[in-house]
């Protein structure tokens, strides 16, 4: 084997041993780009989540208020009508006491 072989031979290694050696590091960037990307996604989507639960949270509240509001003022009607008719709410609730036994006596 002769001389010029040789050095060829060890031109084409410490070739391939560079480029194995830059795709190491492009492969080591890559990972970090990909973890940094994946990160930033991550606290996006967590900022995201925060703020629509903080909506819903403020809308729950919302329509908590409403319905309580809403229940208030139907007991204070029923309340009023009660006190205003007393004898056709006994009725009524005479009526309606009479129709569940019965619904119940069926069973």
């Amino acid at each position: 084997m002769s001389l010029f072989k040789r050095e060829d031979r060890q031109a084409r290694t410490d070739r391939i041993r560079d480029d194995l050696h830059d795709i190491g590091e492009q492969g080591q960037a890559l990972g970090h780009d990909l973890r940094d990307d994946a990160q930033d996604a991550i606290e996006e989507a967590r900022m995201k989540s925060e703020e629509q639960y903080a909506r819903m949270a403020a809308e729950a509240r919302r329509s908590n208020r409403r319905f309580k509001r809403s229940a208030n003022q139907s007991l204070d009607d029923c309340d009023r009508y009660v006190r205003e008719h007393p004898w056709s709410s006994i009725g009524v609730a005479t009526l309606a006491g009479a129709m569940l036994g019965l619904l119940i006596s069926r069973r």
